[in-house]
């Protein structure tokens, strides 16, 4: 049954194979219907699950055709550094990797069953979406502005930067399902202490100290030899936590997280 306050919006940061795509499955363990959008190869890890409880789309990362590579070398090896700056793009219409991800949010597609969802701000809290991951986000939204450019401008950076940050609004505040976002971490100046932070790898180094204020949780993922775990606790990545303990050794699970949060709705 649902009611009207809605699911919890989670940011999963952490490194290379530390268990994030993995865990989505947990949200099935916490009696959800899941909705995920990859952007990078990894729909194999969650391929034994049931395909009428977890659904996927695909959006591959930007492939360019051997022409058009061999166009943008070419332009490289004969223009000048100031020249290339210039220009505004370079095969721009040919990445529509952010128009396809637009599209399915506006209306599922599911790549296992065929089926459409319709838009997912339509979707109440028994469901979840989660995309698969910001890294493959910030490919997509720079794509959109400057194709294959080599060299980014400020402008550039400014509107792909803005552009990513008004989808993370929208899909942590107009949804009224459950929300995951996986990211890879990278170290960043935090601008306010001077110190070193991990923070979640985006565009630019104004967005990332941002990203935390959209989510309800923030979670880092972890992995010591075998074991894996999550904490909400480690001493330079700015974690938050609404619906989780703040510890440093957390079972990997999403339902405990959904648990509490249906127990606040009572």
């Amino acid at each position: 049954m649902t009611n009207s306050i809605p699911g919890p919006k989670i940011l999963l940061v952490g490194g290379t194979g530390s268990g994030k795509t993995h865990s989505i499955r947990t949200l099935l363990d916490a009696g959800l219907e899941v909705f995920g959008i990859f952007t990078e190869p990894g729909m194999e890890v969650l391929s034994d699950t049931d395909p009428e409880r977890l659904h996927w789309h695909y959006i591959p990362p930007a492939s360019t055709p051997w022409d058009q590579m061999i166009d943008s070398a070419q332009k490289i090896n004969t223009m000048s550094l100031e020249s290339i700056s210039k220009m505004t793009d370079i095969n721009k219409r040919q990445h529509t990797e952010f128009l396809d991800l637009l599209r399915c949010l506006a209306n599922f597609h599911d790549d296992r069953t065929g089926k459409d969802f319709g838009p997912v701000d339509s979707f109440d809290n028994t469901r979840a979406v989660f995309v698969d991951s910001l890294s493959g986000l910030n490919i997509m939204a720079m794509n959109l502005v400057t194709g294959t450019k080599p060299v980014k401008s400020m402008s550039d950076w400014g509107i792909a930067m803005d552009n990513l940050e008004r989808l993370i609004t929208k899909l942590t505040v107009d949804l009224a399902c459950t929300f995951v976002l996986t990211a890879h971490l990278e170290r960043e100046t935090d601008e306010i202490s001077g110190g070193v932070q991990l923070m979640a790898s985006t565009l630019g180094k104004k967005l990332a100290p941002r990203l935390p204020r959209f989510f309800s949780d923030v979670i880092h993922a972890k992995r010591e030899g075998d074991k894996f775990s999550w904490s909400t606790a480690t001493f330079n990545v700015d974690l938050k936590a609404r619906n989780v303990v703040i510890s440093e050794k957390i079972e990997p699970s999403f339902k405990p997280l959904i648990q509490t949060w249906k127990a606040r709705q009572h």
